[in-house]
């Protein structure tokens, strides 16, 4: 009989954030050569890199349902593995709708959501491979941290950007456009906190 192959969960979670970092480097490489040509291009290539997200979700969870004694209590595995895979599935949706909508003419702003997407998911990437030596509590409660405040940057950018849709932009079809991207993304920065309030509980249940 075939011995299965043993999983890393600490590995696994830093490749789940390696997907997360590679997405939000395709869509935002996107924003700032934007041609509206390559839309469903750019749906392929995060969608592909979703698809790779779920499938080492699914490894992970299977390997776990036959563990006999995981590093970390079950429920906390399958949580923080959902919520790593929720960011990919969040990056996914904004390329997807940007597809989908037709954007033709960028706003402004879509550059600042997708800088600080791209430090947000870096932090994070940072933070996962810190939670390999998960009794470095000092180091990874620093990531999180940080994480957390770019998730209020986020807030705070989402805010603004649609008071200034609403109240400068005239064509209603821009409008719902816009304020569907701006959800999408809005939701990115809120996955990534639910992985460092995740991460958080982890440590101060195993330090």
């Amino acid at each position: 009989m075939k011995k299965r192959e043993e999983i890393n969960y600490f590995d696994s979670f830093i490749k789940s954030s390696n997907y997360a970092v590679e997405a939000t480097k395709i869509l935002r490489e996107y924003i700032y050569n934007f041609k509206n040509e390559k839309a469903n291009e750019i749906e392929d290539k995060v969608h592909f890199i979703e698809n790779e997200s779920d499938k080492e979700q699914h490894i992970t969870l299977n390997y776990l349902v036959k563990d006999f004694i995981p590093p970390l209590d079950r429920e906390d595995i399958i949580m923080l593995s959902h919520s790593l895979d929720d960011i990919v599935d969040s990056i996914d949706e904004v390329a997807i709708n940007m597809n989908i909508l037709d954007v033709e003419i960028l706003r402004d702003d879509i550059k600042d959501f997708l800088d600080l997407l791209d430090r947000c998911c870096d932090y994070l990437n940072q933070m996962m491979n810190s939670f390999k030596n998960i009794k470095q509590y000092k180091e990874i409660k620093e990531k999180v941290i940080e994480v957390s405040k770019l998730e209020e940057e986020g807030d705070a950018l989402y805010q603004k950007a649609i008071k200034n849709l609403y109240k400068n932009e005239k064509n209603p079809i821009e409008v719902i456009k816009w304020t569907t991207l701006y959800n999408c993304l809005e939701e990115c920065f809120d996955s990534c906190e639910a992985v460092a309030d995740c991460v958080e509980e982890i440590i101060m249940k195993n330090s």
